[in-house]
Protein backbone atom coordinates (compact mmCIF):
# COMPACT_ATOMS: atom_id res chain seq x y z
CA UNK A 1 0.00 0.00 0.00
CA UNK A 2 1.32 3.45 -0.93
CA UNK A 3 0.59 6.48 1.29
CA UNK A 4 1.61 10.07 0.57
CA UNK A 5 2.05 12.58 3.40
CA UNK A 6 2.89 16.27 2.92
CA UNK A 7 5.78 17.83 4.82
CA UNK A 8 8.41 20.51 4.38
CA UNK A 9 12.10 21.20 4.77
CA UNK A 10 14.34 24.21 4.24
CA UNK A 11 17.47 25.11 2.35
CA UNK A 12 19.20 27.98 4.09
CA UNK A 13 16.08 29.75 5.37
CA UNK A 14 13.96 29.11 2.29
CA UNK A 15 11.40 26.27 2.62
CA UNK A 16 10.48 23.66 0.04
CA UNK A 17 7.72 21.03 -0.12
CA UNK A 18 8.59 17.40 0.60
CA UNK A 19 6.30 14.51 -0.33
CA UNK A 20 6.84 11.68 2.13
CA UNK A 21 5.94 8.51 0.21
CA UNK A 22 5.52 5.38 2.33
CA UNK A 23 5.16 2.00 0.62
CA UNK A 24 4.21 -0.98 2.79
CA UNK A 25 4.10 -4.48 1.36
CA UNK A 26 4.87 -8.12 1.97
CA UNK A 27 8.40 -9.43 1.83
CA UNK A 28 11.52 -9.49 3.94
CA UNK A 29 10.81 -7.26 7.02
CA UNK A 30 12.84 -4.10 6.50
CA UNK A 31 12.54 -0.34 7.09
CA UNK A 32 14.39 1.80 4.54
CA UNK A 33 14.43 5.60 4.16
CA UNK A 34 15.71 7.00 0.86
CA UNK A 35 15.70 10.48 -0.65
CA UNK A 36 18.98 12.10 0.51
CA UNK A 37 18.24 12.39 4.24
CA UNK A 38 20.91 13.06 6.87
CA UNK A 39 21.90 10.79 9.78
CA UNK A 40 19.09 12.09 12.01
CA UNK A 41 16.51 11.11 9.37
CA UNK A 42 18.15 7.68 8.89
CA UNK A 43 17.85 7.06 12.66
CA UNK A 44 14.17 8.04 12.71
CA UNK A 45 12.99 4.53 11.80
CA UNK A 46 14.04 3.23 15.23
CA UNK A 47 12.29 6.14 17.00
CA UNK A 48 9.15 5.57 14.93
CA UNK A 49 9.00 1.81 15.62
CA UNK A 50 9.27 2.39 19.39
CA UNK A 51 6.83 5.33 19.33
CA UNK A 52 4.13 3.34 17.49
CA UNK A 53 4.56 0.36 19.82
CA UNK A 54 4.48 2.51 22.98
CA UNK A 55 1.36 4.30 21.69
CA UNK A 56 -0.49 0.97 21.86
CA UNK A 57 -0.30 -0.17 18.21
CA UNK A 58 1.17 -3.43 16.93
CA UNK A 59 3.42 -3.09 13.89
CA UNK A 60 3.36 -6.18 11.71
CA UNK A 61 6.65 -7.32 10.16
CA UNK A 62 6.41 -5.73 6.70
CA UNK A 63 8.66 -4.32 4.01
CA UNK A 64 8.55 -0.53 4.54
CA UNK A 65 10.17 1.82 2.03
CA UNK A 66 10.04 5.58 2.64
CA UNK A 67 10.99 8.08 -0.07
CA UNK A 68 11.50 11.78 0.61
CA UNK A 69 10.71 13.54 -2.65
CA UNK A 70 12.33 15.48 -4.33
CA UNK A 71 15.15 12.97 -3.92
CA UNK A 72 17.87 15.28 -5.29
CA UNK A 73 17.63 17.86 -2.45
CA UNK A 74 19.35 17.27 0.88
CA UNK A 75 17.00 17.01 3.88
CA UNK A 76 18.11 17.60 7.44
CA UNK A 77 16.61 17.44 10.93
CA UNK A 78 14.10 15.45 12.93
CA UNK A 79 10.99 17.14 11.53
CA UNK A 80 10.23 14.17 9.24
CA UNK A 81 9.54 11.81 12.19
CA UNK A 82 5.85 12.74 12.28
CA UNK A 83 5.01 12.49 8.55
CA UNK A 84 6.87 9.17 8.26
CA UNK A 85 5.06 7.80 11.34
CA UNK A 86 1.69 8.96 9.96
CA UNK A 87 2.45 7.26 6.62
CA UNK A 88 3.40 4.00 8.37
CA UNK A 89 0.33 4.01 10.67
CA UNK A 90 -2.05 4.79 7.80
CA UNK A 91 -0.41 2.12 5.64
CA UNK A 92 -0.72 -0.41 8.48
CA UNK A 93 -4.46 0.21 8.63
CA UNK A 94 -4.58 1.98 11.99
CA UNK A 95 -6.58 4.76 10.31
CA UNK A 96 -9.50 4.29 7.91
CA UNK A 97 -10.75 7.64 6.61
CA UNK A 98 -7.72 9.77 5.92
CA UNK A 99 -7.60 11.06 2.33
CA UNK A 100 -8.97 14.57 2.91
CA UNK A 101 -6.56 15.28 5.74
CA UNK A 102 -3.48 13.91 3.99
CA UNK A 103 -4.27 15.91 0.85
CA UNK A 104 -4.92 19.22 2.62
CA UNK A 105 -2.62 19.25 5.66
CA UNK A 106 1.16 19.23 6.13
CA UNK A 107 2.87 17.35 8.98
CA UNK A 108 6.06 18.31 10.79
CA UNK A 109 7.53 17.24 14.14
CA UNK A 110 9.99 15.06 16.04
CA UNK A 111 8.73 11.97 17.87
CA UNK A 112 9.97 10.56 21.18
CA UNK A 113 10.06 6.84 22.01
CA UNK A 114 6.82 7.28 24.00
CA UNK A 115 4.93 8.69 21.01
CA UNK A 116 5.07 12.31 22.21
CA UNK A 117 5.54 14.96 19.54
CA UNK A 118 8.48 17.21 20.38
CA UNK A 119 9.71 20.64 19.32
CA UNK A 120 11.61 20.78 16.06
CA UNK A 121 13.42 23.38 13.93
CA UNK A 122 12.12 25.27 10.91
CA UNK A 123 8.42 25.07 11.79
CA UNK A 124 7.64 28.67 10.85
CA UNK A 125 9.23 28.11 7.42
CA UNK A 126 6.92 25.12 6.87
CA UNK A 127 3.88 27.15 7.98
CA UNK A 128 4.76 29.95 5.54
CA UNK A 129 5.20 27.36 2.78
CA UNK A 130 1.82 25.74 3.53
CA UNK A 131 0.14 29.12 3.40
CA UNK A 132 1.87 30.05 0.15
CA UNK A 133 0.87 26.75 -1.51
CA UNK A 134 -2.74 27.08 -0.36
CA UNK A 135 -2.98 24.10 1.99
CA UNK A 136 -5.73 24.13 4.59
CA UNK A 137 -3.49 23.62 7.60
CA UNK A 138 -0.42 22.10 9.21
CA UNK A 139 -0.01 19.67 12.12
CA UNK A 140 2.88 20.68 14.39
CA UNK A 141 4.22 19.91 17.90
CA UNK A 142 2.37 21.75 20.65
CA UNK A 143 5.69 23.21 21.82
CA UNK A 144 6.06 25.02 18.48
CA UNK A 145 2.61 26.63 18.58
CA UNK A 146 3.70 30.02 19.95
CA UNK A 147 6.21 30.31 17.11
CA UNK A 148 3.79 29.21 14.38
CA UNK A 149 0.70 31.17 15.38
CA UNK A 150 2.17 34.51 14.29
CA UNK A 151 1.37 33.40 10.71
CA UNK A 152 -2.24 34.14 9.83
CA UNK A 153 -4.32 32.63 7.02
CA UNK A 154 -3.63 28.94 7.65
CA UNK A 155 -5.03 26.52 10.25
CA UNK A 156 -2.40 25.46 12.76
CA UNK A 157 -3.03 22.20 14.64
CA UNK A 158 -0.78 21.80 17.73
CA UNK A 159 -0.83 18.19 18.99
CA UNK A 160 0.92 16.35 21.82
CA UNK A 161 1.23 12.72 20.69
CA UNK A 162 0.51 10.15 17.96
CA UNK A 163 -2.89 9.23 19.41
CA UNK A 164 -4.06 12.83 19.05
CA UNK A 165 -2.74 12.87 15.48
CA UNK A 166 -4.73 9.78 14.51
CA UNK A 167 -7.82 11.18 16.21
CA UNK A 168 -7.53 14.36 14.15
CA UNK A 169 -6.97 12.41 10.92
CA UNK A 170 -10.07 10.25 11.50
CA UNK A 171 -12.48 12.76 13.03
CA UNK A 172 -10.94 16.20 12.56
CA UNK A 173 -11.01 16.71 16.34
CA UNK A 174 -8.34 18.33 18.47
CA UNK A 175 -8.15 20.39 21.64
CA UNK A 176 -7.78 24.04 20.67
CA UNK A 177 -5.00 25.77 22.54
CA UNK A 178 -6.01 29.00 24.23
CA UNK A 179 -3.39 31.71 24.40
CA UNK A 180 -3.62 34.66 26.74
CA UNK A 181 -1.99 37.63 25.05
CA UNK A 182 0.44 39.39 27.35
CA UNK A 183 2.00 42.67 26.38
CA UNK A 184 5.59 42.74 27.48
CA UNK A 185 6.99 46.02 28.69
CA UNK A 186 10.12 47.04 26.83
CA UNK A 187 13.04 46.84 29.24
CA UNK A 188 16.59 47.79 28.30
CA UNK A 189 19.81 47.00 30.11
CA UNK A 190 21.12 50.45 29.14
CA UNK A 191 19.26 53.68 28.32
CA UNK A 192 21.13 56.67 26.94
CA UNK A 193 20.18 59.07 29.73
CA UNK A 194 22.12 56.90 32.18
CA UNK A 195 25.35 57.52 30.25
CA UNK A 196 27.15 60.69 31.35
CA UNK A 197 28.54 62.93 28.64
CA UNK A 198 29.45 61.40 25.26
CA UNK A 199 27.05 63.63 23.33
CA UNK A 200 28.91 62.94 20.07
CA UNK A 201 28.55 59.19 20.51
CA UNK A 202 24.84 59.54 21.30
CA UNK A 203 24.32 61.71 18.23
CA UNK A 204 26.06 59.06 16.11
CA UNK A 205 23.76 56.38 17.54
CA UNK A 206 20.69 58.49 16.75
CA UNK A 207 21.76 58.83 13.11
CA UNK A 208 22.54 55.09 12.92
CA UNK A 209 19.14 54.14 14.32
CA UNK A 210 17.26 56.57 12.06
CA UNK A 211 18.90 55.59 8.77
CA UNK A 212 20.23 52.06 9.34
CA UNK A 213 23.88 53.15 9.10
CA UNK A 214 26.99 51.30 10.25
CA UNK A 215 29.20 52.76 12.98
CA UNK A 216 32.69 52.31 14.38
CA UNK A 217 33.66 53.79 17.76
CA UNK A 218 37.32 54.20 18.65
CA UNK A 219 38.18 55.13 22.22
CA UNK A 220 40.13 54.42 25.36
CA UNK A 221 39.22 51.52 27.68
CA UNK A 222 36.35 52.49 29.96
CA UNK A 223 35.24 55.45 27.88
CA UNK A 224 31.74 53.99 27.38
CA UNK A 225 31.84 52.35 23.94
CA UNK A 226 30.08 49.15 25.02
CA UNK A 227 27.41 50.96 27.05
CA UNK A 228 26.68 53.27 24.13
CA UNK A 229 26.35 50.28 21.80
CA UNK A 230 23.87 48.55 24.09
CA UNK A 231 21.97 51.81 24.50
CA UNK A 232 21.01 51.92 20.80
CA UNK A 233 18.31 49.31 21.49
CA UNK A 234 16.44 51.87 23.60
CA UNK A 235 16.07 54.28 20.65
CA UNK A 236 15.18 51.80 17.89
CA UNK A 237 11.49 51.58 16.88
CA UNK A 238 9.51 48.44 17.85
CA UNK A 239 9.67 45.52 15.41
CA UNK A 240 6.98 45.37 12.75
CA UNK A 241 5.06 42.15 12.06
CA UNK A 242 7.11 41.51 8.91
CA UNK A 243 10.35 41.86 10.86
CA UNK A 244 9.11 39.59 13.66
CA UNK A 245 8.27 36.86 11.12
CA UNK A 246 11.61 37.22 9.29
CA UNK A 247 13.68 37.10 12.48
CA UNK A 248 11.69 34.25 14.00
CA UNK A 249 12.14 32.30 10.76
CA UNK A 250 15.93 32.67 10.95
CA UNK A 251 16.08 31.74 14.65
CA UNK A 252 13.80 28.75 14.04
CA UNK A 253 16.06 27.36 11.30
CA UNK A 254 19.11 27.97 13.51
CA UNK A 255 17.49 26.11 16.44
CA UNK A 256 17.69 29.21 18.64
CA UNK A 257 14.03 29.23 19.72
CA UNK A 258 12.87 27.69 22.98
CA UNK A 259 9.78 27.46 25.15
CA UNK A 260 10.90 30.63 26.96
CA UNK A 261 11.70 32.43 23.70
CA UNK A 262 9.20 31.12 21.12
CA UNK A 263 9.24 34.23 18.90
CA UNK A 264 11.64 37.08 18.25
CA UNK A 265 9.61 40.23 18.95
CA UNK A 266 12.47 42.34 20.30
CA UNK A 267 15.29 43.57 18.14
CA UNK A 268 18.26 41.16 18.32
CA UNK A 269 21.55 42.32 19.78
CA UNK A 270 24.28 39.88 18.82
CA UNK A 271 27.74 40.38 20.29
CA UNK A 272 30.08 37.53 19.25
CA UNK A 273 33.36 37.19 21.16
CA UNK A 274 36.56 38.00 19.31
CA UNK A 275 37.58 34.33 19.51
CA UNK A 276 34.57 33.31 17.38
CA UNK A 277 35.27 31.40 14.18
CA UNK A 278 34.49 32.76 10.72
CA UNK A 279 31.78 30.11 10.27
CA UNK A 280 30.03 31.06 13.51
CA UNK A 281 29.97 34.72 12.46
CA UNK A 282 29.19 34.40 8.76
CA UNK A 283 27.29 31.10 8.77
CA UNK A 284 27.90 27.84 6.97
CA UNK A 285 29.00 24.38 8.05
CA UNK A 286 28.44 20.96 6.50
CA UNK A 287 24.71 21.67 6.43
CA UNK A 288 24.74 25.50 6.16
CA UNK A 289 23.20 27.33 9.12
CA UNK A 290 22.75 31.05 9.80
CA UNK A 291 25.65 32.77 11.55
CA UNK A 292 25.72 35.78 13.87
CA UNK A 293 25.28 38.23 10.99
CA UNK A 294 21.98 36.57 10.03
CA UNK A 295 20.78 36.19 13.62
CA UNK A 296 21.36 39.94 13.98
CA UNK A 297 18.96 40.72 11.10
CA UNK A 298 16.50 43.53 11.98
CA UNK A 299 18.71 44.34 14.95
CA UNK A 300 22.32 45.03 15.92
CA UNK A 301 25.58 43.19 15.28
CA UNK A 302 28.10 44.50 17.83
CA UNK A 303 31.75 43.49 17.56
CA UNK A 304 33.66 44.71 20.60
CA UNK A 305 37.46 44.76 20.49
CA UNK A 306 37.06 44.70 16.71
CA UNK A 307 40.79 44.60 15.98
CA UNK A 308 41.15 41.43 18.07
CA UNK A 309 39.01 39.42 15.63
CA UNK A 310 40.95 37.45 13.03
CA UNK A 311 41.62 39.25 9.78
CA UNK A 312 39.66 36.54 7.98
CA UNK A 313 36.58 37.22 10.16
CA UNK A 314 36.80 40.98 9.59
CA UNK A 315 37.29 40.70 5.82
CA UNK A 316 34.37 38.25 5.56
CA UNK A 317 32.08 41.14 6.52
CA UNK A 318 32.65 42.88 3.19
CA UNK A 319 29.77 41.27 1.30
CA UNK A 320 27.11 41.37 4.06
CA UNK A 321 27.88 45.02 4.91
CA UNK A 322 27.38 45.98 1.27
CA UNK A 323 24.71 43.55 0.03
CA UNK A 324 22.74 42.94 3.26
CA UNK A 325 22.96 39.20 2.62
CA UNK A 326 25.58 36.46 2.57
CA UNK A 327 26.03 33.77 -0.08
CA UNK A 328 27.66 30.52 1.02
CA UNK A 329 28.78 28.23 -1.79
CA UNK A 330 29.47 24.55 -1.41
CA UNK A 331 30.48 21.97 -4.03
CA UNK A 332 26.87 20.91 -4.65
CA UNK A 333 24.81 23.90 -3.67
CA UNK A 334 24.65 27.59 -2.86
CA UNK A 335 22.81 29.03 0.14
CA UNK A 336 21.80 32.63 0.74
CA UNK A 337 21.12 34.00 4.22
CA UNK A 338 19.76 37.48 5.05
CA UNK A 339 22.09 39.87 6.87
CA UNK A 340 20.19 43.12 7.23
CA UNK A 341 21.60 44.53 10.45
CA UNK A 342 23.05 47.72 11.86
CA UNK A 343 26.75 47.08 12.38
CA UNK A 344 28.54 48.64 15.36
CA UNK A 345 32.22 48.04 15.99
CA UNK A 346 34.31 49.25 18.92
CA UNK A 347 38.06 49.19 19.41
CA UNK A 348 40.96 51.00 21.06
CA UNK A 349 43.10 53.59 19.25
CA UNK A 350 46.31 51.61 19.86
CA UNK A 351 47.53 48.34 21.46
CA UNK A 352 47.80 49.83 24.98
CA UNK A 353 44.46 51.62 24.58
CA UNK A 354 45.63 55.09 25.62
CA UNK A 355 46.37 56.56 22.20
CA UNK A 356 44.22 59.63 22.94
CA UNK A 357 46.21 60.38 26.14
CA UNK A 358 49.75 60.89 24.89
CA UNK A 359 51.23 61.03 28.39
CA UNK A 360 49.88 57.52 29.14
CA UNK A 361 50.44 55.84 25.76
CA UNK A 362 53.38 53.43 25.65
CA UNK A 363 53.05 52.49 21.96
CA UNK A 364 55.55 53.39 19.28
CA UNK A 365 54.50 54.88 15.94
CA UNK A 366 55.19 51.48 14.37
CA UNK A 367 52.94 49.73 16.92
CA UNK A 368 50.07 52.15 16.25
CA UNK A 369 50.45 51.87 12.46
CA UNK A 370 50.54 48.08 12.61
CA UNK A 371 47.52 48.01 14.93
CA UNK A 372 45.43 50.30 12.72
CA UNK A 373 46.18 48.13 9.67
CA UNK A 374 44.18 45.30 11.21
CA UNK A 375 41.10 47.08 9.82
CA UNK A 376 41.53 47.31 6.07
CA UNK A 377 40.54 50.26 3.91
CA UNK A 378 37.69 48.36 2.20
CA UNK A 379 36.09 47.64 5.60
CA UNK A 380 36.43 51.27 6.75
CA UNK A 381 34.95 52.30 3.39
CA UNK A 382 31.84 50.24 4.15
CA UNK A 383 31.27 51.90 7.53
CA UNK A 384 29.15 55.05 7.38
CA UNK A 385 30.07 56.76 10.63
CA UNK A 386 33.41 57.00 12.44
CA UNK A 387 33.45 58.55 15.90
CA UNK A 388 36.13 58.95 18.57
CA UNK A 389 35.00 58.35 22.15
CA UNK A 390 37.13 60.24 24.65
CA UNK A 391 37.42 59.57 28.37
CA UNK A 392 35.25 61.76 30.57
CA UNK A 393 36.87 64.59 32.46
CA UNK A 394 36.92 64.73 36.27
CA UNK A 395 34.06 67.23 36.23
CA UNK A 396 31.94 65.06 33.93
CA UNK A 397 32.57 61.94 36.03
CA UNK A 398 31.74 63.61 39.37
CA UNK A 399 29.10 66.16 38.40
CA UNK A 400 28.01 65.17 34.93
CA UNK A 401 24.30 65.55 34.26
CA UNK A 402 22.11 62.97 32.63
CA UNK A 403 21.59 63.45 28.94
CA UNK A 404 18.43 63.49 26.84
CA UNK A 405 16.06 60.61 27.51
CA UNK A 406 16.02 57.67 25.13
CA UNK A 407 12.27 58.08 24.69
CA UNK A 408 12.73 61.57 23.18
CA UNK A 409 15.46 60.39 20.83
CA UNK A 410 13.33 57.38 19.89
CA UNK A 411 10.48 59.69 18.86
CA UNK A 412 12.81 61.51 16.45
CA UNK A 413 14.09 58.21 15.07
CA UNK A 414 10.55 56.96 14.42
CA UNK A 415 9.60 60.23 12.71
CA UNK A 416 12.69 60.03 10.48
CA UNK A 417 11.86 56.44 9.55
CA UNK A 418 8.31 57.44 8.66
CA UNK A 419 9.74 60.01 6.23
CA UNK A 420 11.87 57.28 4.64
CA UNK A 421 8.92 54.87 4.47
CA UNK A 422 6.90 57.51 2.61
CA UNK A 423 9.85 58.23 0.32
CA UNK A 424 10.77 54.67 -0.68
CA UNK A 425 7.44 52.85 -0.14
CA UNK A 426 9.23 49.49 0.15
CA UNK A 427 10.66 49.43 3.70
CA UNK A 428 14.09 50.73 2.69
CA UNK A 429 16.18 52.97 4.92
CA UNK A 430 18.62 55.65 3.82
CA UNK A 431 21.50 53.27 4.47
CA UNK A 432 20.08 50.95 1.77
CA UNK A 433 19.85 53.55 -1.00
CA UNK A 434 21.04 52.59 -4.48
CA UNK A 435 22.90 54.91 -6.86
CA UNK A 436 19.61 55.80 -8.55
CA UNK A 437 18.11 56.69 -5.15
CA UNK A 438 21.10 58.89 -4.38
CA UNK A 439 20.69 60.78 -7.65
CA UNK A 440 17.02 61.32 -6.93
CA UNK A 441 16.96 62.10 -3.20
CA UNK A 442 20.43 63.48 -2.46
CA UNK A 443 20.81 66.32 -4.94
CA UNK A 444 23.43 68.88 -3.93
CA UNK A 445 23.38 72.61 -4.50
CA UNK A 446 26.39 74.27 -6.13
CA UNK A 447 27.50 75.46 -2.69
CA UNK A 448 27.34 71.92 -1.31
CA UNK A 449 29.25 70.58 -4.31
CA UNK A 450 32.10 72.95 -3.44
CA UNK A 451 32.05 71.62 0.13
CA UNK A 452 32.24 68.05 -1.18
CA UNK A 453 35.15 68.89 -3.51
CA UNK A 454 37.19 70.00 -0.50
CA UNK A 455 36.18 66.88 1.45
CA UNK A 456 37.07 64.53 -1.43
CA UNK A 457 40.55 66.07 -1.72
CA UNK A 458 41.34 66.35 1.99
CA UNK A 459 39.93 62.97 3.03
CA UNK A 460 40.92 61.14 -0.18
CA UNK A 461 37.37 59.77 -0.50
CA UNK A 462 36.48 56.84 -2.73
CA UNK A 463 33.19 56.75 -4.64
CA UNK A 464 31.75 54.44 -1.98
CA UNK A 465 32.81 56.78 0.84
CA UNK A 466 31.30 59.73 -1.05
CA UNK A 467 28.00 57.85 -1.33
CA UNK A 468 28.13 57.02 2.38
CA UNK A 469 28.43 60.71 3.23
CA UNK A 470 25.38 61.50 1.08
CA UNK A 471 23.35 58.75 2.80
CA UNK A 472 24.28 60.01 6.27
CA UNK A 473 23.54 63.60 5.25
CA UNK A 474 20.11 62.49 3.97
CA UNK A 475 19.37 60.90 7.36
CA UNK A 476 20.51 64.02 9.25
CA UNK A 477 18.20 66.08 7.03
CA UNK A 478 15.32 63.68 7.79
CA UNK A 479 15.95 64.02 11.52
CA UNK A 480 15.80 67.78 10.95
CA UNK A 481 12.58 67.29 8.91
CA UNK A 482 14.22 69.03 5.97
CA UNK A 483 13.23 68.19 2.40
CA UNK A 484 16.67 69.13 1.04
CA UNK A 485 20.19 68.39 2.24
CA UNK A 486 21.53 71.64 3.63
CA UNK A 487 25.12 72.73 4.16
CA UNK A 488 25.04 71.99 7.91
CA UNK A 489 23.71 68.48 7.26
CA UNK A 490 26.52 67.78 4.82
CA UNK A 491 29.20 69.18 7.11
CA UNK A 492 28.02 67.01 10.00
CA UNK A 493 28.06 63.91 7.79
CA UNK A 494 31.61 64.75 6.61
CA UNK A 495 32.72 65.20 10.23
CA UNK A 496 31.73 61.59 10.89
CA UNK A 497 34.16 60.22 8.26
CA UNK A 498 37.60 58.85 9.22
CA UNK A 499 40.25 61.55 9.06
Amino acid sequence: MLVKVLSGSYFGVEPFLVNVEVDIGNGLPIFIIVGLGDTIIAESKDRIRAAIKNSGYLMEPKRIVVNLSPANLKKVGSNFDLPIAVGVMVGMGFVRDYNKVLENYMFIGEISLTGEIRRTQGVISAVLLGKELGYKGIIIPEENYEEARIIKGIEIIPLKNLKEVLKFIERGEYLKKEIVEQKEKEEYSVVLEDIKGQSLGKRALEICAAGGHNLIMIGSPGSGKTMLSKGILSILPPMEEREIIDSTKIYSVAGELSENKPIINKRPFRAPHNSSTVTSIIGGGKYPKPGEISLASNGILFMDEFTEFTRESIEALREPLEEKKISITRSRNRVEFPAKFIFIAACNPCPCGHGFEEELCTCSAYDIRRYSKKISGPIIDRIDIYVEIRKLSEEEILNGKKGEKSEKIKERVIEARKIQEKRFKDKLLNGDMTNKDLERYCKLTEENKEVMKVAIRSLNLSMRAYNKILKVARTIADLDKSKDIKREHLLEAIAFRKK
